[in-house]
């Protein structure tokens, strides 16, 4: 009985661990007083809280409250940028990228490297981080990858981008190297949204589907603020839904997949043209044989994005990745097909205003959040 009370004791006290410094993150400068009631915490157990947090590193004083009464002023808190260190891993098709963020989410390092065919990925990831954190306190990591995940296991369950048998060795190469941090493996358009909810430019969202276009199509969902991977971790694969049962097979088995008509390589085969921005420039001069593709591409698209709000109703549809070169060449024709077409006409549509990498920042607040979410 009394392991079981101690257990409980500690279950609160990290709750309140996490609520206190959440507070201090997202409301800081703050004081004592402020927290306390803001929390509801006796003045005790915010002190007791507070001395932790300032222990551990996480949080600084600094500067007093301003107060029209005579007395002792208080001290203010605030979050200590380098408390600790968040690194969000963006898993390409031939390249890896590390960006290392601070706790108040200011990108301090950013690491790239090319990758071989024959290479783990595992150790591509290693050599990217131990570039990247350069010794650095690191809380957590966070692995973003182009396929279904099986988040329990942390294991690649499937993949059309890279060898999934390849990458089943990430979490434990990476977690043995780094046994104090808190390592995860997540789908890449997942934080991709996640990205989206937490550093977009169109206010505080509680449900939005981010599609990413680029060498693939891809979906990440977020829910009642979180992201939603489905039971198998299957949700958001966008890319694979028909939108022509009477089309080519997919490398994923199935035919007339979106992606088949709609991802980068795609758009480039259809246009013969080398790169996206090549493309863009086509559309710029008026190419109309260009402007045509592009205009079945947006069609293509509006179908797929219409069974999305069908079935999930977001409060936001965010268009990321190397696509948004095309700027209103896709963008204009897409509106106008999910209007014709949507039972909601007035669902807002835009490209994503995230010019870092959203993976990698999506990432890193991923990682914040499971370490210090209330």
């Amino acid at each position: 009985m009394q392991e079981l009370i101690k257990s409980s004791q500690q279950v609160i006290k990290e709750s309140n661990l996490k609520l206190v410094f959440g507070l201090i993150h997202k409301q800081g400068p703050i004081s004592r007083a402020d927290i306390k009631k803001m929390t509801g915490l006796s003045a005790t157990t915010v002190s007791s809280l507070v001395e932790e947090l300032l222990a551990d590193g996480f949080v600084n004083e600094g500067g007093v409250k301003n107060s029209t009464t005579s007395g002792r002023k208080a001290v203010l808190l605030h979050v200590n940028p380098d408390g600790g260190y968040f690194v969000g891993i963006d898993v390409q098709n031939g390249a890896i990228v590390a960006d290392t963020f601070a706790l108040d989410f200011t990108e301090v390092d950013h690491m790239k490297v090319s990758t071989t065919s024959n290479e783990k990925i595992a150790l591509g990831i290693l050599r990217a981080i131990s570039t990247a954190s350069r010794e650095k306190r690191i809380l957590g990591v966070t692995i973003g990858l182009p396929g279904v995940i099986d988040t329990a296991s942390n294991t690649v369950v499937s993949s059309t981008v890279i060898d999934a048998a390849t990458a089943n060795d990430i979490y434990q190469t990476v977690a043995e190297a780094l046994p104090d941090a808190k390592i995860c493996l997540r789908n890449n358009s997942g934080l991709i949204a996640y990205a989206e909810k937490e550093f977009g430019n169109h206010g505080e969202v509680s449900s939005l589907v981010s599609i990413d276009i680029d060498d693939g199509v891809g979906a990440g969902i977020i829910l009642g603020g979180s992201i939603y991977a489905g039971a198998n971790g299957m949700a958001g694969e966008f890319g694979h839904i028909t939108v022509d049962y009477r089309g080519e097979k997919c490398k994923c088995g199935s035919y007339g997949c979106l992606e088949l008509a709609a991802s980068i390589p795609a758009m480039l085969a259809m246009t013969a043209e080398n790169s996206i921005d090549d493309l863009a420039q086509s559309l710029i001069g008026g190419n109309q044989i260009v402007i045509e593709i592009i205009d079945n591409v947006a069609k293509a698209l509006a179908f797929g994005i219409n069974n999305i709000l069908n079935i999930v109703d977001p409060e936001f549809i965010v268009i990321s990745g190397s696509v948004r070169a095309l700027g209103d060449y896709l963008l204009t024709p897409l509106k106008k097909y999910i209007k014709q077409i949507a039972f909601v006409k007035d669902k807002k549509i835009e490209y994503s205003s995230i010019e870092t990498n959203a993976v990698t920042l999506g990432g890193a607040r991923c990682s914040f959040d499971e370490m210090f979410g209330a």
